[in-house]
């Protein structure tokens, strides 16, 4: 009988703490070195914005990809694994075109701090009414009522259970007194909104001002898309993934079908993460283990840390 495959998922970027970011980057030998090389392709401090603690800059972003990509190194190597596939969810795709070897670091760096600039300059002045609300607990045959007379765009299907719902800021109260009183809970409110095709406008900007200066390979290792679970095999698909996440949905499903079609047993959970590693979706298809930066900051005995597998 094979031996079920193992296969890397990055998280997207929840509530990330900017100082938490910065000193992992410091204490961790291996995103020390990946930090190195940001400030390099910067030619700028990382460490100096991430102490002032901003939240969502182009400085956390970047923060967020390093550390994932050094817990991932760390948890390949110690737990053994092998990956047959990576994948990123929403955020988590831009560390997934590194570690598949689709794009070098340095370059990714660059690429993040350019789109993170292009982002805010478009927000300044476009659908500042607009935010993403991710909700759970809120079956998907109970989503369409709560919804109805309330203008929005389904952003994200991460679960049966688990959604983000793109809506216009003045409909938000409501939106999650209905959500609460079919027993959802309504969780992270992402300002400004993500995953949506109203926002085509910071698509085709980002497609002729950043995407154009950045030289994309093909993958070593095949990127699961989170927008529709196919295989990205080329340079270009790889390019592709990372712009069109600005307006496709998320369909989380659709990933989990592909890895168990790629016969994945066990799958990698890369850096801070408030969701993945909760999904039944997930939970039930693979065994999921867990890489968490909390881990190195807070250091616990060896012989639990080895056997940090999620339930």
């Amino acid at each position: 009988m094979d031996k079920p495959a193992d296969a890397v998922l990055f998280p997207g970027m929840g509530p990330a703490r900017a100082a938490e970011l910065g000193r992992f980057l410091v204490v961790d030998p291996l995103a020390r070195r990946l930090l190195g090389v940001a400030e390099r392709a910067l030619g700028r401090s990382l460490l100096d914005p991430l102490a002032r603690g901003d939240e969502y800059t182009e400085h956390t972003q970047i923060a967020f990809v390093l550390a994932s990509l050094a817990l991932a190194e760390r948890a390949e190597r110690d737990h053994g694994l092998e990956p047959v596939a990576v994948a990123g969810s929403s955020f988590g795709e831009r560390a997934a075109v590194v570690r598949a070897g689709a794009l070098p670091p340095e370059d990714l760096v660059r690429l993040v701090d350019a789109v993170a600039r292009r982002e805010r300059e478009y927000f300044e002045t476009a659908h500042q009414d607009l935010v993403s609300q991710f909700v759970v607990r809120t079956p998907e045959s109970a989503l369409g009522e709560i919804l109805d007379g309330i203008g929005h765009e389904l952003s994200g299907r991460f679960d049966d259970e688990a959604h983000l719902v793109t809506l216009r800021e003045a409909d938000l109260d409501e939106f999650v007194r209905r959500v609460r009183a079919a027993g959802g809970y309504a969780l992270t409110t992402m300002r400004p909104a993500a995953h949506a095709r109203v926002l085509g406008g910071l698509r085709d900007r980002l497609a002729e001002e950043v995407f154009g200066g950045f030289a994309f390979t093909d993958p070593v290792l095949p990127i699961v898309s989170d927008q529709d679970g196919e295989p990205v095999r080329t340079g270009g698909g790889a390019a592709s993934l990372l712009l069109e996440s600005t307006v496709n949905a998320v369909r989380l499903p659709g990933l989990v079908h592909r890895f168990a079609r790629l016969g994945v047993g066990r799958v990698l959970v890369a850096g801070p993460d408030h969701l993945l590693h909760r999904l039944p979706g997930l939970k039930t298809a693979f065994t999921l283990v867990r890489a968490d930066l909390r881990d190195t900051l807070t250091p616990r005995p060896r012989a639990r840390l080895a056997k940090a597998v999620a339930a």
